[in-house]
């Protein structure tokens, strides 16, 4: 009885147990049911909408296609650079479109046009036989292939003996050799994105074939694309630059910049200048494709969704005719100064600009080698830098009044000055006498001894003969320098192009002879821009403005006319130079006698000009190839009275003088010719 009750116990007990067992695994298998069924819930009705948009980007991609960059028009409306349509045969390779499919569309496609070879590197050619002799390959990578499976070589070690050893196998037949041509087009191209195969030379027929024969051309599509026209040939080429090419496409030392504002990696950009400086302007807005791709990720069709358009158009402040008329003078005036003696004169650069708003009407340079070939250099302009004599004379004047070390009409004696130490200095006009001259009269006859009195003046010094220059100049040179650089000479001009050089300016701390010549033109060095933005400042009573090439930006048009303006460039006014109206009009007056006075040094070229001018002369002493050379350099503006435009030459290398040369000819046909151009 005992051992029966124990034994209905021990039932129970396990019963129990079994029970409880029995509910643990309940509960989980509900849990997890409950938890799948939350689960399910979840992706079904929270993220339905996340999925729809995963669907559809699987399955409807848009693609942005290239558009034709925007116009270049000058002020007066005429067109200096459009876009020439040409016929492109394009791939667009799909998301798992896989290497032999794309070798059977290259076979087809080689059916309907022909290809240039004579770009396929020996790598193309290479990667295109292993592509096409997979067998040939195997067996002679049989050892290679061993040692890569057992990790004993890497992947980089393995290509590297394949195509060392494929190279002296690889021979194509000129068929074969166009096939790999194309192949290589299209393998270079992104996952869905259009790559130009072909956009050279299409012929009709080629054309014609392709679009006829699209169904059999899987990713292949007959489109057009562009390139630069220059209607005005060579005119100003340089300064509109250089926009790259479809198989340049990015640069590759900006490529993550491009690639961070949307742009795709085979997309034309401008490189250089214009172009470079104004590409979010010219770029375009892209077309837009819809593609639609099958569950195995091949397009199964295409759809416009946006046609895109060309980009916005700019207006220059440039006259194209007078801009054709200056580079022809330049020419001129180059053949009549070599036949006077100027053989190593190398360039010869001109800016002119409207002052009273910072227009450039004409930018302009000429490189001459030894032999006499003149080439274009008109990025020169604001890219050189050159010592430029007394051309800066009505600076140091106008820094010598705010500084109260002059006063106007003041006058002073030209005569040798000779310092301790064995130092002497002297002026072209008055070699040994001595002339009492005022400050108007110093820049007519473009005294350097009224400068150099004037700068020892500024540091708090009067001349007196045998004195020692000051060991420590600092303080005065970087004050004449900053009264230089408020008219923009030694500091950039700002011009909206790339590459501006704002000049050299050497040491001064303990050479008081430097700094001397700094007052005269012949220590520091400017480029032509900033003699132009120079005289300028002098021209408009005191307002260096910044000078720019572009003035408007327009919406494209889909007519020949101009579309309506987006944007107004207007002439930045960077300072005022400290000086009073009364202190600039002398500087006026002295510029006046300069160009119409006949003892004026400007006086041969421009006392006759149809319109009276005023401006400055300069020659600067340098050394060429060891020898003796000057720059001479010629600023002005016209009217005198209330100018118009203003211009500033440079002349580099030419002979010492005498004889002087009359560089000063080119100024004055500039201004007759520009007041002619406009009476008309």
């Amino acid at each position: 009885m005992l051992r029966r009750l124990k034994q209905e116990s021990n039932e129970l007990k396990q019963k129990r147990t079994t029970q409880r067992r029995l509910n643990v695994v309940f509960v989980a298998v509900m849990t997890l049911m409950t938890l799948l069924i939350l689960r399910l819930g979840y992706l079904q009705i929270v993220k339905t909408d996340d999925y729809k948009k995963a669907v559809a980007s699987n399955e409807n991609i848009e693609i942005n296609e290239s558009v034709p960059r925007g116009r270049i028009y000058d002020r007066n409306g005429k067109l200096l650079v459009d876009n020439t349509a040409k016929k492109a045969i394009t791939y667009t390779r799909g998301r798992m479109t896989t290497t032999a499919e794309m070798i059977d569309v290259a076979r087809e496609l080689a059916k309907f046009i022909s290809m240039p070879t004579d770009k396929l590197t020996d790598m193309d050619k290479q990667t295109y036989y292993i592509q096409t002799h997979r067998d040939e390959v195997s067996q002679l990578m049989e050892k290679e292939a061993a040692q890569f499976n057992e990790n004993m070589i890497s992947q980089a070690d393995y290509d590297k003996a394949l195509y060392k050893k494929v190279g002296p196998h690889v021979k194509l037949s000129e068929s074969e050799l166009e096939i790999a041509a194309l192949y290589s087009k299209m393998a270079a191209g992104s996952q869905l994105t259009p790559q130009t195969i072909k956009n050279e030379e299409v012929s009709e027929k080629e054309y014609a074939l392709v679009s006829q024969n699209l169904a059999k051309l899987p990713g292949i599509n007959t489109s057009m694309d562009w390139d630069r026209k220059y209607l005005y040939g060579d005119t100003l080429r340089t300064m509109f630059g250089k926009v790259s090419s479809k198989e340049e496409g990015l640069p590759k030392e900006n490529i993550d910049y491009y690639l961070a504002r949307g742009y795709a990696r085979n997309d034309r950009v401008g490189q250089s200048y214009l172009e470079y400086q104004y590409e979010d302007v010219l770029r375009g807005h892209k077309k837009k494709m819809k593609y639609v791709t099958d569950k195995s990720g091949q397009i199964t069709s295409s759809e416009v969704i946006d046609p895109g358009s060309r980009g916005n158009d700019i207006i220059l402040s440039i006259d194209i005719d007078l801009q054709q008329k200056v580079e022809k003078l330049i020419v001129k005036h180059i053949a009549t100064l070599r036949a006077a003696g100027a053989k190593d004169m190398d360039k010869v650069l001109v800016v002119v600009q409207d002052p009273n708003n910072g227009d450039i009407l004409a930018l302009a340079g000429k490189q001459i080698s030894p032999s006499g070939e003149v080439t274009d250099y008109h990025y020169g302009t604001f890219t050189s830098q050159y010592a430029v004599g007394s051309s800066v004379k009505g600076a140091t004047l106008l820094t010598g009044y705010h500084q109260k070390a002059i006063h106007l009409d003041e006058e002073m004696v030209d005569e040798p000055l000779t310092f301790a130490g064995g130092v002497n200095k002297r002026s072209y006009f008055n070699q040994n006498g001595k002339v009492v001259i005022n400050d108007k009269e110093a820049l007519m006859h473009s005294s350097n001894v009224y400068m150099f009195k004037t700068a020892l003046k500024i540091a708090g010094l009067n001349y007196t003969p045998g004195m020692a220059l000051p060991d420590n100049i600092a303080q005065a040179g970087q004050t004449l320098r900053k009264g230089m650089n408020q008219f923009g000479l030694g500091v950039k001009t700002g011009i909206d192009l790339p590459n501006e050089v704002a000049g050299q300016s050497g040491h001064l701390t303990d050479n008081a002879g430097n700094y001397l010549d700094l007052a005269i033109g012949q220590y520091d060095t400017y480029s032509p821009l900033q003699l132009s933005q120079y005289i300028s400042t002098i021209a408009n009573d005191g307002y260096r403005i910044q000078p720019h090439l572009v003035r408007e930006i327009r919406q494209p048009s889909k007519t020949e006319t101009l579309g309506p303006v987006k944007e107004v460039i207007e002439g930045k006014v960077l300072n005022r130079i400290n000086n009073s109206q009364k202190e600039i009009d002398q500087v006026r007056r002295g510029f006046d006698m300069v160009f119409n006075q006949i003892e004026g040094t400007g006086y041969n070229s421009f006392h006759d000009t149809n319109v009276k001018s005023a401006g400055k002369t300069g020659t600067a002493e340098v050394f060429q190839n060891g020898e003796p050379r000057v720059n001479a350099t010629y600023i002005g503006y016209a009217p005198a009275d209330k100018p118009e435009m203003s211009f500033s030459i440079i002349y580099s290398n030419q002979p010492v003088p005498p004889p002087w040369l009359p560089g000063g000819d080119l100024g004055k046909e500039i201004i007759n010719m520009y007041f002619s151009s406009k009476s008309k």
